[in-house]
């Protein structure tokens, strides 16, 4: 089974082993324990904790650390076993438990003792960029080994510049993936896939291999994830499955997901309604786009904190203006020290995630370009047509 191959079933065990340290401090019963036990594990399960993943943050945890800690205290409180202080040392406990899993799977990714050698598809920007991350960050377990080709371009012009070889065609990736002895995909098209792509995706996911994918020029036949997007670098990234969850279990899993990003919204909040009063008060406003180069077909840019106050340069005897950045301010460089600057973002995909909790894509290909941003130079074009 594949998921034996991950790091959900050591989780399970220090879970188990949290739970069991906890009881013995609390002086719990055996009974009561054992159903506090089975219940932390299944709302951890079902919060989406034991998943595959390449980033592992103990953060992102905390949330979903909460509601299995204080299910667990429910059972134990309401069976007389413990008190309300059972709560906070069985979260402090699964917290600890979480934190030594990650530490220690993060320096045996390093080592190389624990990853996949992978395969990235494709040779466009996309490709390149996902490739130099995962050589850069070994701790994220992919370790991508050469490139696949695909469209129409020739092999020589394909294979220029690239960080690793290219191992052969889209059309012989059964073939390159034998011989480069690779335990996975990674899909990284920088364009519509075609009929080899598409063919070569679903090939892949009959055959049950792990793939992974930027989620943007996906074929619409597979479902793109079941799984919460990763962000890798400054690209998004999903691992693709070939059989959806039992419906029982799905509706239980969207039912905590929905908890757990509701919670998360409320811890985020003061935070973030502190910081969008400091913003207004420097910059004279609060959300901004941060420009960048969009492709026809790609999501636009994410929500940012506003870190500079924008202002108009006017040439004198014309009516052409130019509206450009000014200086940054304290919080501005707060913001951008800390990536503070990027929590409207995090906010926006928690909100969704509590309304579709499940998955649900925050972007599908064919998505129009963002509105302009009031950090980016405005210029009437009337005016320079003129």
């Amino acid at each position: 089974m594949p998921w034996f191959d991950t790091v959900g079933p050591v989780l399970v065990l220090a879970e188990m082993a949290a739970m069991l340290l906890a009881g013995l401090v609390t002086g719990a019963a055996a009974g009561p324990l054992l159903v506090a036990t089975l219940v932390a594990v299944l709302v951890a399960w079902a919060a989406d904790l034991h998943r595959p993943r390449l980033v592992l943050s103990i953060v992102d945890d905390l949330p979903g650390l909460l509601v299995a800690a204080a299910s667990a205290a429910a059972v134990l409180v309401g069976s007389g076993a413990s008190g309300i202080s059972a709560g906070l040392l069985t979260f402090a406990c699964l917290v600890l438990a979480h934190t030594t899993v990650h530490a220690v799977t993060h320096v045996l990714r390093r080592l190389g003792r624990l990853g996949r050698r992978v395969l990235v598809v494709g040779t466009g920007a996309p490709a390149r960029q996902l490739a130099s991350t995962l050589l850069l960050r070994p701790e994220l377990g992919l370790r991508p080994v050469g490139f696949v080709g695909t469209g129409a371009a020739s092999s020589l012009d394909q294979a220029r510049g690239l960080p690793l070889a290219l191992v052969g065609s889209v059309s012989t990736l059964p073939r390159a993936m034998a011989e480069a002895r690779v335990d996975a995909v990674v899909v990284a098209l920088s364009g519509p896939p075609g009929d080899d792509e598409t063919a070569a995706i679903a090939g892949l996911l009959a055959a049950a291999a792990e793939v992974y994918a930027v989620p943007t020029w996906l074929p619409p036949g597979p479902a793109p994830s079941r799984h919460t997007i990763e962000v890798v670098g400054d690209l998004q990234l999903v691992r693709l499955r070939r059989r959806a969850t039992w419906p029982p279990l799905l509706k239980l899993r969207r039912l905590v997901e929905a908890l757990v990003a509701a919670l998360t919204v409320l811890a985020v909040l003061p935070v973030f309604a502190a910081l969008a009063l400091l913003v207004l008060v420097e910059t004279g406003g609060v959300l901004v786009r941060r420009p960048w180069l969009v492709e026809p077909g790609r999501p636009g840019p994410p929500l940012r904190f506003r870190t500079r106050r924008s202002r108009s340069v006017a040439r004198p005897g014309t009516t052409f203006s130019v509206a450009i950045p000014g200086r940054m301010g304290p919080v501005g460089r707060l913001l951008r020290r800390t990536g503070l600057d990027a929590l409207p973002e995090v906010m926006r995909v928690l909100l969704r995630r509590v309304r579709y909790a499940g998955g649900v894509p925050d972007a599908a290909p064919g998505g129009s370009a963002p509105a302009p941003s009031p950090d980016q130079p405005q210029v009437d074009t009337g005016q320079l047509a003129g």
